[in-house]
């Protein structure tokens, strides 16, 4: 009866998922035969041009999320980003939680990181993902009434942990399967351990990752143009 109950709430929290996807526009999927990498909450001096420079080495393009003030301090890394052919959106301006933040306060928010990634960039940005990607039906319609469909993710190897280790972030980034879209972070602003903020371990996993990706005969792209 357990497992029955369990099963029947997976599949009402599979549905929920694809009604608010639905109501928000939600993009969860790169294009044919390809993977989209994609990292959060930088940029950050130390750890965002690590991010860069592995991924030049290797050939990669990948889509910054950046969130706003960071954009603020840090602009030459924003522009780097772009100049060196990656995409960048916006996630926010102080990362707010979402589920607790009034939608006023949030939306105001979410504009005030766009207008500080476009500054960095001196020109529009497309792209944007909501903190921890939590939407629910207020801030779906509230997404989809301001034009910017949020762009979430379809594979999750939780490298923002404090205790994640290159492995593991290895193996579940790199199986990641056509189309898929990897969540990923140059930064974790606000996080709850301090151990979070050595990225190391997603800097050293990069390289298992893409090996892993382009042995099944996949490449890599950004998400430009898949909203907005």
């Amino acid at each position: 009866m357990r497992g029955l109950i369990r099963r029947l709430d997976g599949r009402r929290q599979a549905w929920r998922w694809r009604l608010l996807d639905a109501l928000a526009g939600s993009v969860r999927r790169t294009g044919p035969g390809t993977v989209a990498l994609t990292f959060d909450d930088g940029p950050r001096p130390g750890s965002t041009d690590r991010v860069l420079d592995v991924l030049a080495e290797l050939g990669v393009p990948a889509t910054f999320f950046c969130v706003g003030r960071n954009a603020e301090r840090h602009p030459e890394l924003v522009r780097r980003a772009q100049a060196e052919g990656h995409a960048v959106g916006s996630h926010s301006h102080t990362h707010p939680d979402p589920q607790v933040t009034p939608l006023r306060v949030l939306a105001a928010d979410y504009r005030r990181g766009h207008a500080a990634v476009e500054d960095a960039l001196g020109g529009p940005v497309a792209l944007f993902r909501p903190p921890r990607g939590w939407i629910d039906l207020p801030r779906a319609f509230q997404l989809r009434r301001a034009g910017t469909p949020p762009v979430l993710w379809s594979v999750d190897p939780q490298d923002w942990h404090p205790e994640a280790q290159r492995d593991l972030v290895a193996e579940v980034a790199g199986a990641a399967g056509e189309r898929d879209v990897v969540l990923l972070h140059d930064w974790v602003e606000q996080p709850w351990d301090v151990r979070a903020l050595d990225r190391s371990q997603t800097v050293t996993a990069l390289a298992g990752v893409v090996a892993a990706v382009r042995a099944r005969g996949l490449g890599f792209s950004t998400l430009a143009g898949r909203a907005g």
